[in-house]
Formats: structure tokens, sequence, C-alpha cells
């Protein structure tokens, strides 16, 4: 059985463990996911990425790439301004565990959960590589 640490995997609910397999992303696209508060760094990351702001370019008639895309392989980071433990922070969780780096918009590991206020994390960078860490880092310290 697999801890903390041990990676992230995708079966079907009537699956064991062992019949899972590993979620891995072997080069995503260079594409982010801004959450709803956080377009103001579209401007620093539009020029090295396709840029989804959640506010800005969500329509009912053509799909986005959401959150939900560091873990499929549509994105290869996002930009939360708070993570609820229900969704953005489970989320951010299966990144961290797929390899992903994860950190608060200060470029600070994560609090501990039992810190944080009203279930949720405060901000949060999910990139796939260092270098996309280090851009997303940089735009939300440009933008703020």
């Amino acid at each position: 059985m697999p801890y903390v640490g041990e990676g992230a995997f995708k079966g079907r609910l009537s699956d064991t463990l062992e019949e899972c397999t590993p979620i891995t992303i072997a080069e995503p696209p260079k594409a982010i996911c801004l959450g709803w508060q956080m377009g103001a760094l579209g401007p620093y990351l539009a020029e090295r990425y396709r840029v989804y702001h959640t506010k800005a370019d969500y329509s009912k008639t053509l799909q986005i790439p959401n959150f939900n895309g560091v873990l499929s392989g549509d994105l290869a980071g996002a930009v939360l301004a708070r993570g609820q433990f229900i969704d953005g922070a489970a989320l951010a969780f299966m990144a961290r565990e797929m390899g992903h780096i994860v950190t608060t918009l200060a470029g600070d590991p994560l609090p501990p959960l039992h810190t944080c206020d009203n279930y949720q994390r405060p901000g949060l960078i999910i990139a796939a590589s260092p270098e996309i860490h280090h851009d997303l880092l940089m735009a939300v310290r440009l933008a703020t």
C-alpha cells in the first residue's frame, strides 16, 4: 500500500490498489491555469505559456482546461488564490504526489493542514518542473 510521498495512482473504483497505475505526465504543454482571482499574473506569463484564466476565459460553449488539467496532462501548472481542502488542496496534494512542485504563493512549503483556517490552504502554486515553478513564482511577485 502506498503512503505519502509514494505517488498518485489511477484506476476504476472496483480496482485494487495493485491494479491501479501511477499517474505520470511526460511532457505537459506550455499551458497554465490561473484561478478566479489570479488574472493579474497573465501578462507576466503570456509570452512563454498559453494562459487560461478561469474568470476571463470560462465559456459555456468552449471548454478550457481547469485546475484538474495538472493531473491529466493538459496543464504544466496552476496558481490559485486559495485551495479549499475538499478540492483545490486535495488536487494540489495529488499533483505533489505525482512529482509536481507545490508551494504557497511566496514559494514556501505548504503549512500543515491543522494550521489553516476555514478548511483552506493559502494561495497555491503548482508546477510540473522547477523552471515552471520559477516562472509562476516570478509572475506572482511581479503582479503583487
